[in-house]
């Protein structure tokens, strides 16, 4: 189905962006919009000027009344090799800047900075390595006297990356230079990425007294994405606050997707963005703390009109989930639910992905993540999917579940109050989380128990005497095989962007193998239930999960309420969401009904039982919050689940 949100999303988004782009002030300064490059998820060299790969087109929708409609724009001057092989540079009047000792000149700008008549030289120097380097001023009154303007700082250098540069002047008194590595795609997938590293120079302006120098203004550091996915820049110059000076605009850009989230095709393949600005200030640039959040509050807000159309709720999923890329991109302080991430983990979780000299960015935007999963609801309830539009409102925990979301969750799943009806003698057998469970329903609506010593038989609605009976069932086994596959755990861990399977491809295999989940690292329930996500991230977390159905192409389970399938059956295994009602038979020891119709899956601080054709309740009360392995019986009025050394069957009001 194509993907109808994105232009919607894009057209809420211009007005913010052609707000931050202009002065909207008398002055009507030029402004200049200036692209300085995106890591294609190919890995192929960025370019370093010209228009964002994907930048959004203003097009018709676009506000043709827009105060700087007409503004003249400022013609980027980029810079030109150097000549002499980078050893020496002519001046003007007969002088020549020398490099460095153990540098050479790559590319360069002649200017006159100081108003004598004579360019001086604005030069990039880098060490033959291509890894190390600085931004060197000649002035062409003291070539023999070079400036350094900045320094490519030390830990940035990426062995085995092929570095790119560009400088250009973006402004009439800016400068921009680009360190942009180019790294394999190995480097990239073991989570080993370079550094983008941007430094933006202000000039002398004309008022600037005798003597005054160009200075370093801004430091970003865009550090590189998981493969699959693009992180992009454009500066901008402009007068907004029109006090004279140049205020910048840094529209960060995040395109493609994780593995296993589909592509994004047709105008969502654009990606989504928002903007960084700083305004000028005598003692240096300043961010403006109402971006990007005024523009990712924008994005949401679309999301949300899109989610409550038939026609665009479709595409509401897999938009959420780049918003909340974008958000993690842009912003340490958002929320993802597995705490902060720092160092290399950070860039192969693809969070905290932009920092400015002065370190990350914070956006202050606390409740963005809930309008997010709010809106994905939203679109799950309109297209008729209720197990996911619960997994979506689940997904922040209650504690940040607000009266709007609470009202949803009510409609979606009704609460019922739950009660034991029946408790067995017979003890279950115990099993691990994750395995299949020692309890399943029959279709006449006895209770199978698998204990240590065989299955037993319960029937309440029997004599006493034949209640629990000893059968000659075999046990069904605990262990989740699809074929000679073992599933074993789903993680959640700090240095993955999202959670991932683990399983082993037979019982002889050494070690593990992983398969990456269609949920983000903060979404899906939590190793302790209820438990805050914490502050930091804090290694690997084994999370609790509801095997569904095997088979020998793969797995059914669910995450909460969240579904998902994990196909073995390629020769790189992939996962994908998964809609319920299931066409797998459902097994015994599986949280679903003997039909597979019926599935009880703990969620939102309950027992999530969902029926097909029939309304999701929510079950509380009782015993149900020790209650762990729980399986309903056909048409969901009953759900047995271990409690402790026994067996309890539920009924719910």
């Amino acid at each position: 189905m194509p993907d109808r949100s994105c232009p919607k999303l894009l057209r809420a988004l211009l007005p913010l962006l052609a707000a931050t782009g202009c002065d909207g002030c008398p002055s009507s300064r030029p402004y200049t919009p200036y692209t300085l490059g995106s890591a294609a998820p190919s890995g192929s060299p960025p370019p370093l000027s010209g228009v964002a790969p994907g930048a959004p087109d203003a097009g018709p929708d676009a506000d043709a009344g827009a105060p700087d409609a007409a503004a003249p724009r400022f013609a980027a001057v980029p810079s030109v090799p150097a000549p002499e092989g980078g050893k020496r540079w002519p001046l003007d009047g007969g002088a020549v800047a020398a490099a460095p000792t153990g540098r050479t000149f790559e590319t360069g700008l002649l200017l006159d900075l100081d108003g004598d008549g004579a360019r001086d030289l604005v030069a990039w120097a880098r060490a033959p390595d291509g890894l190390r380097g600085e931004l060197l001023l000649a002035p062409a009154a003291r070539p023999q006297a070079p400036r350094t303007l900045a320094a490519l700082p030390g830990d940035l250098a990426a062995q085995g990356c092929a570095p790119r540069v560009g400088l250009s002047q973006i402004g009439p008194a800016t400068v921009a230079l680009d360190f942009a590595p180019q790294c394999p795609d190995q480097q990239r997938a073991a989570g080993a990425g370079a550094t983008r590293w941007i430094a933006v120079i202000r000039l002398p302006g004309p008022d600037a007294g005798a003597g005054a120098a160009p200075e370093l203004a801004l430091e970003l550091r865009l550090r590189t994405p998981p493969p699959d996915e693009a992180l992009s820049a454009s500066l901008e110059v402009a007068d907004r606050d029109a006090d004279g000076r140049d205020d910048l605009i840094v529209s960060v850009g995040l395109s493609g997707a994780l593995r296993p989230f589909p592509a994004p095709a047709g105008a969502a393949a654009a990606g989504l963005g928002a903007p960084l600005v700083f305004l000028d200030r005598p003692a240096g640039l300043s961010r403006d703390a109402a971006q990007p959040g005024e523009a990712l509050r924008a994005l949401a807000a679309a999301l949300l009109r899109d989610a409550r159309g038939k026609a665009t709720a479709p595409a509401v999923a897999a938009s959420a989930q780049r918003l909340r890329r974008l958000h993690a991109a842009l912003c340490a302080d958002a929320s993802s639910g597995g705490g902060a991430v720092a160092g290399r983990d950070a860039t192969r979780a693809g969070e905290a992905l932009v920092w400015t000299g002065a370190g990350p960015v914070r956006c202050g935007e606390p409740g963005l993540a809930a309008a997010i999963d709010h809106a994905e609801a939203v679109a799950a309830s309109t297209r008729g999917a209720p197990l996911a539009a619960v997994a979506a409102l689940d997904r922040g925990g209650a504690e940040a579940r607000g009266k709007d979301e609470g009202k949803l969750l009510a409609k979606l799943a009704p609460p019922a109050a739950a009660s034991a009806v029946y408790r067995t003698a017979a003890a279950p057998q115990p099993a691990r989380p994750g395995a299949f469970g020692p309890l399943a329903f029959e279709a006449s609506g006895a209770l199978l128990v698998r204990t240590a010593q065989g299955v037993v038989r319960v029937d309440p609605a029997a004599s006493p005497a034949s209640t629990e009976a000893a059968t000659d069932i075999p046990p069904w086994p605990a262990a989740v095989h699809a074929g000679p596959a073992e599933l074993v755990a789903v993680e959640r861990r700090c240095d993955a962007p999202t959670l991932l399977a683990l399983f082993r491809s037979s019982p002889e295999a050494v070690g593990e193998m992983e398969v990456p989940l269609p949920l983000l690292r903060g979404q899906g329930p939590r190793a302790r239930p209820g438990a805050a996500p914490p502050e930091r991230c804090a290694g690997t977390e084994r999370l609790p999960f509801s095997p569904l159905a095997a088979s020998e192409g793969g797995f059914d389970i669910a995450l909460g309420a969240a579904l998902v399938s994990i196909d073995l059956r390629a020769a790189a295994p992939t996962a994908s969401a998964l809609s319920f009602p299931l066409a797998t038979p459902a097994p015994r020891g599986a949280a679903r009904s003997p039909d597979g119709a019926t599935l009880a899956v703990p969620a939102a601080g309950g027992l999530l039982v969902a029926t097909a054709g029939g309304a999701a309740r929510l079950w509380s009360g009782g015993d149900l919050a020790q209650a762990t392995a729980c399986a309903p019986a056909n048409g969901g009025a009953r759900v047995a689940c271990v409690v402790g050394a026994a067996a309890v069957i539920f009924e719910a009001k």
